[in-house]
């Protein structure tokens, strides 16, 4: 039998426990009940409409239902997701703010930006959320029916080819790519998948990693194919296409990923409520079917393993960046 539907614990009791253990008992008491009437505020690292943000605006009336309080999503976009981590600092640890964290804004920017602003140990993790997809699509003019064989083609021509990158996922998984399979190809920046499609589909770059957004214009015409996804699982998206590690790479190993964290200082109490009521969200299976059509991967964890895979994350990350020798930025 599940515990906790035979032992449920309110959002309102963990506050007020929380609240009485941290002050004297008639201040706590009036702390924590002007507190119980707040919103919670879900911080989204991303502008208004795309997936990633439908997918959060869609868990949060979910997660609305379950712990009987108005939860408010704001949008924080900007500096690689480093501006929302910066507003969840300055928000109040009590357990009313809680931000979509990714990849970007935790594996990457600490390791190429001088003052990021924050560290891992200023967040305490609540659960995962999300993978996001992404395949490896190859222009025609390379030949080669499988990654293998693609790799073998690029490594018989140094300096050939080139490949995209429109965010830091695509550019740190070709890195790692390119180190594991032995081969050279030339990086061309792009700001967003939309130029970046276009020349993919022209040819004038050959290779690049790209989200469901638009891999239908790349699959079209027939001039580009999916060779593999990086995911931990096949695409329901594309189930025909193999994994990166089913591919014959699975030292490639970053992961574009999304989850909950809270500020390092919120109570324990709260960390494990919210912790427990995200998790029940996220594993709602109409929540996942949800997710699916938008190429997200949802799967839920607890702190502790969220924790550990942050800081697997953070070296794979960091390694990644130095094989791609981004140079630091001072801001």
């Amino acid at each position: 039998m599940d515990r906790r539907n035979t032992f449920r614990i309110s959002r309102r009791s963990v506050l007020l426990a929380g609240a009485a253990q941290a002050a004297l008992p008639g201040l706590a008491l009036a702390q924590s009940s002007e507190a119980a009437g707040k919103p919670i505020r879900l911080l989204v690292p991303f502008a208004a409409g795309g997936g990633a943000d439908v997918a959060a605006r869609q868990l949060a009336v979910k997660f609305q239902d379950v712990v009987k309080q108005t939860v408010v999503v704001e949008n924080k976009a900007g500096a690689d997701g480093a501006l929302a981590l910066q507003e969840l600092l300055r928000s109040k640890a009590d357990g009313h703010t809680i931000c979509l964290a990714t990849s970007s804004a935790l594996s990457y920017v600490p390791h190429i930006r001088r003052t990021p602003g924050y560290t891992l140990d200023d967040f305490a993790p609540l659960t995962s959320f999300v993978t996001f997809t992404f395949f490896l699509m190859v222009h025609e003019s390379i030949p080669g029916k499988n990654l293998a064989e693609v790799l073998a083609h690029v490594r018989a021509n140094p300096g050939k080819y080139a490949y995209g990158g429109g965010n830091s996922a695509s550019i740190m998984a070709t890195e790692q790519l390119m180190a594991n399979a032995g081969v050279n190809m030339i990086r061309s920046p792009y700001k967003g998948e939309g130029q970046m499609t276009t020349d993919l589909i022209g040819g004038r770059i050959q290779v690049s990693w790209a989200t469901p957004a638009v891999t239908p214009a790349l699959l079209k015409d027939g001039r580009t194919r999916p060779v593999a996804v990086l995911l931990p699982r096949r695409s329901n998206v594309m189930p025909e296409v193999p994994t990166i590690a089913e591919a014959g790479y699975p030292l490639v190993d970053i992961s574009p990923w999304g989850g909950f964290v809270a500020a390092a200082a919120t109570p324990k109490p709260l960390i494990a409520s919210l912790s427990r009521d995200l998790r029940q969200v996220i594993s709602n299976p109409e929540l996942v079917a949800q997710c699916d059509k938008y190429g997200l991967l949802a799967q839920a964890s607890t702190p502790e393993e969220f924790g550990g895979f942050l800081k697997q994350q953070y070296v794979a990350w960091g390694n990644a960046v130095k094989l791609a020798k981004i140079p630091m930025e001072d801001a």
